[in-house]
């Protein structure tokens, strides 16, 4: 047995899918599927910024970048 999926917003057009398979003797069965709405790219660009953003936020265990620089440039002789 093989399977056929089909995915479309316009209902129109999957009820004369239908009537076709039937005149075929074709056994469908349709499963409407509520599925939640694209995201538009200004919302995704959105939840980038926020992902970025709560990193940025995060306290380092590593402390003050500019202290640990200039402590290791002191230490090291330029021989």
């Amino acid at each position: 047995m093989s399977q056929l999926v089909l995915e479309s917003e316009n209902e129109q057009n999957l009820k004369l899918i239908q009537e076709l398979a039937e005149k075929l003797n074709i056994h469908c069965r349709f499963v409407l599927q509520k599925t939640k709405s694209k995201k538009s790219k200004q919302d995704e660009i959105n939840e980038a910024i926020e992902f970025v953003k709560s990193f940025s936020q995060e306290t380092t265990s590593f402390g003050d970048p500019l202290a640990w620089q200039q402590s290791e440039r002191q230490e090291r002789s330029l021989d």
